[in-house]
């Protein structure tokens, strides 16, 4: 596997730090484009590109802006279609129309690649959705709500914490302990991006019927922080062909750091390769 990196340069002239991991011998019909959760960075991730290059894969990760190695104000925006214009951007610098890759999000970032879709603004070869952003589970506490709704209009960037916690990311102790020792995980967000959040899933679960290219869903099935029945009543609304649900019912969040990670991996490959 080879690691390559860049830094690609946004409208607003945020700095956005893209990871390429390579296999030895690239096939353009086997790219995949991760977009990676809140407060998270594409880093995080080497173990599953490593599995995936020794498959013949390629795998892109960008930090989203104000996450990771990426500028721009932490866990901030005013719209989600900004790390939309980001994931557009991106796409377009490395070369991606051409062959689209598979467009893969992780929570929030499944949130922001429906919504990339829905609104045509790329057209990847299929869509994966790992725990994607939905319906939220993780309670929001209502003071807190109640507070940023009344000073986001003046205020956008006041802090709340993300109510994340590591304990209901992953059952996998050791990639729990390396969540919480990691200092680029952030743990809080802002106003702006609360609401942002809530408009985009809003337009997201409205638009259902706007996915229709090749869909593969994965689900724990024991997840505290987005909703698998959100995710259920949404998949079934969506048109795509084929399309699949597959639930892991003792999983929690963070399917691709549980112990058998790479399990989960090879099952979404065996998909992906099955529909070429």
């Amino acid at each position: 596997m080879r690691l390559e990196t860049q830094v690609v340069t946004a409208t607003d002239a945020v700095e956005l730090f893209v990871r390429s991991y390579l296999p030895d011998q690239r096939d353009p019909r086997r790219v995949l484009y991760w977009v990676h959760g809140l407060g998270e960075h594409g880093g995080r991730h080497e173990h599953v590109a490593k599995c995936l290059t020794e498959r013949g894969w390629s795998m892109i990760v960008a930090d989203l802006r104000g996450h990771g190695g990426s500028g721009g104000t932490r866990t901030h925006v005013a719209s989600f279609d900004q790390y939309v214009d980001d994931i557009v951007l991106i796409w377009e610098r490395l070369g991606l129309t051409a062959s689209p890759p598979t467009l893969l999000g992780h929570s929030m970032g499944g949130l922001v690649v429906v919504r990339a879709v829905q609104t045509g603004k790329v057209a990847p070869a299929s869509l994966v959705l790992s725990s994607p952003l939905l319906g939220l589970k993780l309670r929001v506490n209502p003071v807190a709500e109640l507070l940023g709704r009344a000073v986001v209009r003046f205020l956008p960037t006041l802090r709340f914490s993300n109510g994340i916690d590591p304990a209901n990311m992953t059952t996998d102790s050791e990639f729990a302990a390396a969540r919480r020792s990691d200092p680029l995980i952030n743990k809080t967000v802002t106003a702006g991006w609360f609401f942002a959040m809530q408009k985009a899933k809003d337009a997201a679960i409205r638009d259902a019927a706007r996915v229709s290219l090749p869909l593969l869903a994965l689900q724990g099935g024991n997840d505290r922080t987005t909703d698998p029945e959100a995710l259920a009543k949404w998949f079934e609304r969506a048109r795509s062909q084929p399309k699949q649900l597959l639930l892991l019912p003792d999983h929690i969040h963070e399917l691709f750091f549980e112990s058998d990670w790479q399990q989960t991996t090879l099952q979404m490959l065996n998909w992906l390769e099955s529909i070429r």
